[in-house]
């Protein structure tokens, strides 16, 4: 079965869009799903890339009305998160954890679904926990192994490898050795790891 490494970063806004829609497309067209949650910020520090939205630009701007646009489009619930943009450091380590044992699918629909339809920010216990649990986790071991310096240095190597993988954006998709960078080209990265072989 081919797979699809996923790179997402917690607090990219498009990010949403695929996290609401991969897990049913790897359900119905038969592909496994590499979680690689990272942290953007210093991926793009490295690359020497500014923010992409800067606050209160016309790119900004651009951006709300367009997930709005997609949402609506993709059939996808959406409700604009009051607060943008957050640290996302935590969450992302602990997303780094779940996708080693084998259970950030359950976790990270939860919380980007509670964050993106809920109001209930990403980052605050009310989500991180409660997806936590839905996910079937211990909340007290989770956040004390998280809090680890051997899960702080290992989801700082994330950075690393995301360089080596060419991702500079958040969602990326790699198929093998081919990068397929934002959310409107996810459907083209199931399309290439399902291709006829």
């Amino acid at each position: 079965m081919r797979k699809i490494e996923f790179w997402l970063e917690y607090a990219s806004t498009y990010s949403y869009l695929s996290v609401a829609r991969i897990g049913r497309l790897a359900d119905e067209r038969g592909f496994q799903i590499d979680w690689q949650p990272f942290w953007l910020y210093p991926v793009r520090d490295q690359l020497g890339l500014s923010s992409p939205f800067p606050d209160g630009s016309p790119r900004e701007r651009y951006m709300w009305r367009d997930l709005e646009r997609r949402a609506r489009l993709l059939n996808v619930p959406y409700r604009r998160p009051e607060v943008y943009p957050f640290n996302s450091v935590s969450i992302g380590r602990i997303a780094y954890i779940a996708a080693r044992e084998g259970w950030c699918r359950e976790f990270t629909e939860s919380a980007f679904r509670m964050h993106w339809t809920e109001g209930v920010l990403m980052t605050s216990s009310g989500n991180v926990d409660v997806a936590l649990s839905r996910a079937g986790q211990d909340t007290n071991r989770i956040h004390s192994l998280a809090s680890s310096p051997e899960i702080k240095e290992a989801f700082k190597q994330q950075t690393s490898r995301a360089l080596e993988r060419g991702i500079f954006g958040s969602p990326s998709f790699v198929v093998d050795d081919e990068l397929f960078w934002g959310d409107d080209r996810m459907e083209d990265a199931v399309a290439y790891a399902t291709r006829p072989t």
